[in-house]
């Protein structure tokens, strides 16, 4: 009942959110009146107060909101979980019993992360509620759509100080900020060693609380041995304890005007370069053509399609078979495109005074260091005569030449820039195991990748469906393979 509620895009609409959640719901809302959707959220919210009752009250955990866009896009959560039922509704002290958890994926979402929660958080009844879940509020950060939007570097930058910033207003507020790390597996995905890539995390943003997805092939790896699953539980729980206990009082961690503007820079001119890239109106044309990216979605792996329906733009493209089809062509672009040309960009406008820079950051930044080190062995991944042959199945020679061209320029520009930072002379020799381990494989993943080109092309002019079946078993088993090789999917 009451009045209607005004436009979504109007300003009125978060007051609007506001009051409703003020005050007591004593009559439903008209069901018949909601689109499909809202049914759908509402009823599922139903069934998640139902089993908290029932059940345990912690049979669930948080809510995870995806592409948060603002403070508004909670609030209408709020309201439906009210709804629902999951308040506790006295007058005056309205509460949400289930974490709402925000998740800023995009680099714009993750540079206005800090505004939207400060703005969230001054709400009452989401102070309310939070002080209820015991004085935390999670936020949730995504690596694979920060990648694809900005690229290796300025997705881990962007990353960083999202995390700082986030810290600080969770401080302002009087509210603990618990990170919820959407990272893992691929480099790409954030997927560094683990006890790296905690350390890295900025100054006082862990504060004894880590949650981190773990993608499937990672599970298996990781945790399928009682053994190894007891190292990695004691490695992951020790790292978040010597973050907790010393990044406030580490150099390393500290802020550091000169590093961070540097960062900032680098980061600029690394988007820079690889918006252009992927601005390219033909890039989608090469990679359809030139990576299983198709073939991947018949392997019945994963909860959603590799691409939103009707796909025509970069942007229907989902993030992680964006991460992994790249990864399969021995492309890997999504680990290190951009780098050379952010560090180059760098050097050429500081000079000599800018490379020494570089090379004290490497030396004293550690999340500099952690992004060289994944560039210098993302890059070790690559095999550009493969690539090649993966090139090859795009029909349109301007289109796969001009394209290329632009792969192999960044690549030989972003290998020269990290062997220049690190002073290395081969790429990964700082490594030892990591190289061991690649040299055992890549010969036999080299033939694997070799013979699904030839199985791509098969499987793409196959003239029945016969044909095509006779393929496909062997094409899927080709990329299962390339993948269990290289350890990363998307």
């Amino acid at each position: 009942g009451g009045e209607a509620p005004p436009d979504l895009d109007a300003p009125e609409w978060r007051e609007w959110l506001i009051a409703e959640l003020a005050k007591p719901r004593t009559t439903p809302l008209s069901r018949d009146k909601l689109s499909a959707d809202t049914r759908d959220v509402i009823e599922m919210f139903e069934v998640v107060a139902e089993m908290r009752t029932q059940l345990d009250r912690e049979a669930f955990g948080g809510f995870i909101l995806s592409m948060t866009r603002s403070a508004v896009d909670v609030l209408g959560v709020y309201l439906l979980a009210k709804e629902a039922g999951l308040f506790l509704d006295e007058p005056g002290v309205e509460i949400l019993t289930l974490p709402i958890v925000p998740l800023f994926e995009t680099i714009g979402d993750l540079r206005a992360a800090p505004a939207i929660m400060r703005d969230l958080l001054q709400v009452p009844v989401v102070r309310r509620s939070t002080r209820w879940q015991g004085n935390l509020q999670e936020v949730m950060i995504g690596y694979s759509d920060s990648n694809k939007d900005g690229g290796f570097l300025s997705s881990n930058w962007e990353l960083f100080k999202a995390q700082a910033r986030l810290s600080q207003v969770g401080r302002e507020q009087g509210v603990a900020i618990a990170f919820f790390h959407g990272r893992g597996g691929s480099v790409s995905r954030g997927g560094a060693p683990t006890g790296h890539a905690i350390a890295a995390q900025p100054a006082g943003s862990i504060r004894g609380r880590f949650r981190v997805t773990e993608q499937g092939e990672v599970v298996s790896f990781k945790y399928a041995n009682r053994g190894t699953a007891a190292y990695q539980m004691e490695l992951l729980a020790s790292s978040v304890f010597q973050h907790a206990l010393k990044s406030e009082r580490e150099e390393a961690l500290a802020p550091h005007a000169e590093f961070d503007e540097a960062l900032e820079e680098i980061s600029g001119a690394s988007f820079a370069a690889y918006a252009k890239f992927i601005g390219d109106p033909d890039l989608v044309a090469y990679f359809q053509a030139a990576s299983p990216l198709e073939e991947i979605s018949l392997l019945n792996i994963g909860s959603r399609p590799a691409r939103r329906f009707g796909a025509k733009s970069l942007a229907d493209l989902r993030a992680i078979p964006w991460v992994f089809a790249w990864a399969q062509n021995r492309h890997s672009i999504t680990g290190w495109y951009g780098v050379g040309s952010g560090l180059k960009n760098f050097v050429d406008v500081r000079g000599d005074r800018g490379f020494e820079l570089l090379r004290r950051m490497f030396e004293d930044s550690r999340m500099f260091r952690l992004i060289i080190d994944e560039v210098e062995k993302t890059l070790a991944l690559v095999d550009l005569s493969i690539a090649k042959q993966y090139a090859g199945l795009v029909a349109d020679e301007a289109v796969r030449t001009k394209i290329f061209k632009a792969i192999e320029e960044e690549f030989a520009l972003t290998r020269e820039m990290a062997l220049r930072v690190t002073g290395g002379v081969e790429l990964a020799e700082r490594f030892k195991e990591y190289q061991a381990r690649l040299s055992h494989r890549l010969q036999t993943i080299n033939e694997v990748n070799r013979e699904q080109v030839a199985l791509l092309r098969r499987f793409r002019e196959a003239q029945d469906e016969a044909e095509k079946e006779a393929v496909k078993v062997p094409l899927l088993l080709s990329i299962s393979c390339v993948a269990a090789g290289l350890g990363a999917t998307g």
